[in-house]
């Protein structure tokens, strides 16, 4: 079995297409070798609850 950690912020747009496609070719090969272990990572830590402005 091969250990696979990935890092992934719950709420990036691009980390959920990224899961999308993992998801997808693991569907493809359901006798794959991996042992995937998901853990969260704030791309911004410092992002207030409320968000910012995107026009400023």
């Amino acid at each position: 079995m091969i250990h696979l950690d990935i890092f992934s912020d719950p709420v990036c747009p691009w980390c959920y297409i990224g899961k999308a496609h993992l998801d997808r070719a693991l569907a493809q090969r359901p006798d794959h070798p991996f042992v995937i272990e998901w853990h969260p990572f704030q791309l911004n830590p410092d992002m207030p609850r409320e968000g910012r402005d995107r026009a400023q």
